[in-house]
């Protein structure tokens, strides 16, 4: 199974500060959004952040828990955010309610017996007022009528701003901490020449966007707090910006190279045959849907560890398709190989692709570092979505593993596609079906990898909420009917690479966070059980991994795509991150 966590070497020892945050559903756990109390747990030290909220609860709800949830658990410091659930008035019942849940008198009264309760025991309190609301379809649909003003842009908070400015006025009553949600909102949004309305998932709770900007105010008071009382609290090291909306791991190092196009397609990277060279592989400068001819793949060196990229070379152009989304393996005798999609066309009909549907794949391969490519040679004829690595294994093949389109219903089935002479021929795998039905259904992009025992192991992307693998034992020819594993997985390709101390590294999407988030495991049995993982890379859409060990022993370079704006304009972004940066939780 695959943890929770992997954490950086040299945090402080000795008992953490503990800290509830203390809510309703803007600090409850939901789905794949970080919300803010795990952004504390990251980015502060020497915490144990407790989430103790609860969807729909009022202060009179929480009243009754606040023993159990809060006082029980010892906390130094306790974080305050209601006013949502007790300001609503609930407009779209039969009948109608005609005030607020809970009446400001007793929603000031429940503040005040949290924050004096606390007071009186030495622990610290933080208030927060609660976040502004934005009309959407739906709240208009429920909530759109008096005492709402459903045709101002503001007029979802009409009941809820007298409650945010009690929150105000306990804070400097009881003289404790406050941390004002609301501008702080408005002054994210006008940074982003934007609106309140793009830090919420649904016009009432904040997204990632909107967590981070609760979470930013949040770490300035408890900093400036420890500081005060002499509490242990520090900050963590700092996430660093890769790109426009993506972020990397503090321990990790931004590679990524300079481009001027638009489109950087592709994330392969390869250690050359003199075990000092790096080389990434990609398609530019447009993507799929462009003229035939106007797109090429491409590769660039780097002989200083990313610090500086060589000059773009061109390894393959074609006069009637888009070559893109490469990948790439150097063999054992410093061979390069790049494989490639020939994109031409993608259309569905019915239950199944049209007849013109096509995507094939092709390869070309260097015996000189990259300095001469050869005449590109086809390897499948159909449609693939996109190449996902390749491995030789140790009796000199090349396996090179995809998906492909079959018909009735339309589905995609993995399969591998195997060379025997150093890739002048080509043999094609049994093919693994799964079942299902539709354009992204099925066996999808597998990525696989030899294992100690001589099996190759294919790890299957589903839309199953968890990654299928199958094992053959004859080089990738035939293949055990493919079975889930426990590795919870988004609907995202994954990426496998074998460590020089033999230990494996798995880069992929978990389901929890879809494509927001990278993470990193290790295994040392082969796949069998891993370490707890750690998240590498966050953003809009962070997705279709490749990673590698470089020239030195767990020195791991890792491609990604940030895809903020959709495929017509992926962004392939490069990271450098050493595994004796990370102090493994736990070890096989």
């Amino acid at each position: 199974m695959v943890g929770a966590a992997l954490r950086l070497t040299g945090q402080e020892q000795g008992a953490p500060v503990t800290i509830v945050a203390f809510g309703d559903s803007t600090t409850a756990p939901r789905g794949a959004v970080t919300v803010y109390p795990l952004l504390l747990q990251e980015e502060l030290r020497q915490v144990r952040v407790i989430n103790a909220g609860v969807p729909g609860n009022t202060t009179t709800m929480a009243r009754q828990r606040f023993e159990s949830d809060v006082l029980a658990k010892n906390p130094e410091i306790v974080i305050l955010q209601f006013g949502i659930n007790d300001s609503a008035v609930d407009v779209w019942k039969k009948p109608a309610a005609t005030g607020p849940r809970v009446t400001l008198d007793t929603y000031e009264a429940n503040l005040r017996y949290f924050v004096q309760t606390l007071k009186a025991r030495k622990t610290e309190a933080v208030l927060m007022t609660p976040n502004p609301l934005r009309w959407t379809a739906k709240l208009k649909e429920m909530y759109g009528r008096e005492p709402y003003l459903p045709e101002q842009p503001d007029g979802f908070n009409v009941t809820l701003n007298p409650y945010a400015e009690k929150v105000r006025l306990i804070a400097a009553e009881e003289k404790v901490g406050l941390v004002d949600v609301p501008p702080a909102m408005v002054a994210r949004a006008a940074e982003m020449k934007g609106s309140v309305d793009q830090l919420l998932a649904d016009g009432m709770h904040p997204n990632d966007e909107g967590h981070r900007v609760v979470g930013n105010q949040l770490k300035a008071a408890l900093l400036k707090m420890a500081k005060e009382r002499k509490l242990p609290i520090t900050a963590a090291p700092a996430w660093q910006s890769s790109g426009a909306t993506a972020i990397i791991h503090p321990a990790a190092r931004d590679i990524t190279l300079d481009s001027p196009h638009d489109t950087v397609l592709g994330s392969g990277l390869a250690l050359l045959k003199d075990r000092t060279t790096m080389m990434a592989v990609y398609s530019t400068p447009s993507s799929y849907y462009s003229k035939p001819g106007t797109v090429w793949i491409a590769a660039r060196r780097t002989l200083d560890g990313g610090k500086r990229w060589e000059v773009e070379q061109v390894v393959a152009r074609h006069p009637d398709c888009q070559p893109s989304h490469p990948s790439v393996l150097v063999s054992k005798d410093g061979t390069i190989h790049v494989f490639y999609l020939g994109f031409k066309k993608w259309a569905w009909h019915g239950v199944n692709p049209t007849s013109d549907t096509s995507s094939d794949i092709w390869t070309t391969r260097s015996q000189d570092q990259g300095a001469t490519w050869s005449v590109p040679q086809r390897i499948f004829n159909g449609y693939s979505g996109a190449t996902n690595g390749a491995v030789e294994t140790a009796d000199g093949k090349l396996v090179v593993p995809f998906s492909h389109y079959v018909n009735n219903p339309g589905r995609l089935v993995s399969r591998v596609a195997i060379s025997a002479d150093g890739g002048k021929t080509w043999d094609l795998g049994a093919p693994l079906d799964i079942g299902g039905a539709g354009d992204h259904e099925g066996a999808l992009e597998p990525a696989v990898l030899p294992l100690k025992d001589g099996r190759i192991w294919m790890l299957i992307r589903t839309t199953r909420k968890v990654f299928w693998e199958s094992h053959s034992s004859d080089g990738g020819l035939n293949w055990t009917v493919p079975v889930p594993t426990t590795i919870d997985a988004s609907s995202a390709p994954a990426s496998l690479t074998r460590l020089r101390d033999g230990r494996v590294a798995l880069v992929w999407n978990q389901r929890s966070k879809a494509r927001r988030e990278l993470q990193l495991a290790i295994s040392a049995d082969d796949g069998k059980n891993w370490s707890p993982s750690v998240p590498l890379v966050r953003g809009k859409s962070v997705t279709y991994p490749y990673v590698i060990e470089g020239p030195s022993e767990g020195d791991l370079w890792i491609g990604y795509h940030d895809v903020p704006n959709g495929w017509n304009t992926p962004r392939a972004r490069q990271m450098r991150v050493d595994v004796s940066m990370l102090e493994m939780v736990k070890r096989e």
